[in-house]
């Protein structure tokens, strides 16, 4: 009974109950999460523990000094929006630290959405500062628990809303990728390593869509693939389809696919050499290029594509390896570079040149890069109100992707193209805005879909049977 009575009487406390203590409080919750609250409306990764610490953190910047209190609090909010930004575009921390160098590629403020989240961080650490520097003025009426109330409650409601999401991401977002072999990619399944070595040696053709993920709806996936599985191509090619495990971001994606190998771009920067499906290619007697319609300093492609056994780059620098006189459009906001309709046709020009050497080409997509631009490609999917989709933003990416399969078909039907292993892969599932836009993706998983050339010998023989 005294127990109750004194947890009474320390609630009715009027220092835990001035307008001073809740207004610290309460602002010291709302302004260094502003936008992470606007955030969970839609989807935020898990914060829960980001949550404690920056309480902490302003709770401390009442006793000390405002300098060293302005660099801590810096610090640990530029911690909290580099772990956000982690699990947001599913890349471990080391990779978002090492990344940043980057930035300085990308038209972050030619984008509204990105353009804002960078002002309001600024205004944010700029208004928690003033906040507590206020708060601090008062310090003799003021109660910390209602501070420590408010984080505890804030951090609970914030696992128990955004911790089912999180469980999805993958494992190894947290810490860097070991550069290890894996088997099960699409280029495993696609026999391509076999395809290279063998007598024949079929052309390739390897494309990696950004942001495309596995669709838990097998009709939503068929209509990105759609024009890939239609009858007239399939006169000319045996197609397969499945889907394979991810983990990471772009770069990732590469490894996986470009050398079967759990790495990212860092892990080739003290590699002289490795075994890649290129280089394999390359000792085969192939003609091996690579192209992307971004930089090629972006994630140091420059430098790791030739180890990997890359001949010729094709980047925005050299316009994607089309006329260098001719004037091409830009697509893209973020990520403003060459139109993916462009690169696949100087893919197209690549795979119907007259040297008989057989090629290997590698075409990493660009256009379906969050945040998509309007009017770029053709409007297929009546997005204007979601489309089959119900999401704004993902149908556009979709409408992105069924495009790039409009496109390799065209590259595909082409009747001088020589017999060519076509594979496409997604890189990463989109890190769409919405819960509901994310939740149309299988977890951990990217679609991937294999062209294999019908052979024209065996099929006579097969018609030719009683």
């Amino acid at each position: 009974m005294k127990l109750a009575h004194s947890f009474l009487d320390f609630f009715l406390d009027p220092k835990h109950r001035n307008s001073v203590s809740w207004r610290f409080a309460v602002l010291g919750i709302v302004a260094p999460s502003f936008i992470y609250l606007i955030a969970s409306y839609y989807y935020s990764p898990l914060r829960a523990s980001n949550i404690l610490f920056i309480g902490l953190t302003l709770m401390s910047g009442l006793w000390i000094h405002r300098i060293p209190f302005f660099m801590l609090l810096t610090f640990m909010m530029a911690m909290d929006a580099a772990l956000f930004a982690a699990n947001y575009f599913q890349m471990s921390l080391m990779m978002v630290f090492d990344s940043a160098a980057f930035l300085t590629k990308l038209e972050v403020l030619g984008s509204l959405t990105y353009g804002f989240v960078f002002l309001a961080l600024i205004i944010s650490l700029l208004a928690t500062y003033c906040i507590t520097q206020h708060a601090k003025q008062n310090r003799e009426r003021l109660s910390i628990y209602p501070m420590f109330l408010l984080v505890f409650v804030y951090a609970s409601f914030d696992w128990w809303l955004n911790a089912p999401a999180h469980r999805l991401l993958p494992a190894k977002n947290y810490r860097a990728e070991a550069f290890a072999p894996i088997e099960r990619t699409a280029t495993v399944y696609a026999g391509i390593k076999q395809e290279i070595t063998a007598p024949s040696r079929h052309d390739v053709l390897l494309v990696i869509v950004e942001g495309l993920g596995t669709f838990r709806e097998t009709d939503k996936q068929q209509l990105i693939w759609g024009p890939l599985l239609e009858a007239d191509l399939k006169e000319h090619y045996d197609i397969y389809q499945g889907n394979v495990p991810y983990n990471g971001s772009t770069s990732v994606a590469e490894a996986r696919e470009l050398c079967n190998f759990q790495a990212d771009y860092r892990d080739f920067r003290k590699r002289e050499s490795i075994g890649c499906l290129p280089h394999l290619a390359l000792k085969s007697g192939y003609s091996t290029t690579a192209f992307h319609g971004f930089t090629g300093t972006f994630f140091e492609r420059f430098d790791w594509y030739p180890k990997i056994g890359f001949q010729h780059l094709n980047f925005l620098e050299n316009k994607g390896g089309l006329e260098q006189q001719g004037t091409y459009s830009k697509c893209g906001t973020a990520f403003e570079g060459m139109c993916d309709a462009d690169i696949a046709r100087s893919v197209s020009k690549y795979l119907l040149g007259n040297d008989p050497t057989p090629r290997f080409a590698y075409w990493l997509t660009l256009n379906s890069h969050k945040p998509v631009g309007l009017g770029e490609v053709p409007e297929r999917l009546q997005c204007d109100d979601g489309g089959v989709f119900d999401d704004t933003e993902l149908c556009r990416m979709g409408e992105q992707w069924l495009n790039i399969s409009y496109l390799v078909k065209e590259i595909a039907m082409n009747p001088k193209l020589q017999p060519t292993e076509i594979v496409l892969v997604g890189d990463h599932p989109p890190p769409l805005f919405t819960r509901h836009g994310r939740n149309q993706f299988e977890p951990r998983k990217v679609a991937w879909l294999h062209l294999k050339p019908v052979d024209k010998a065996t099929e006579k023989l097969a018609n030719a049977a009683p």
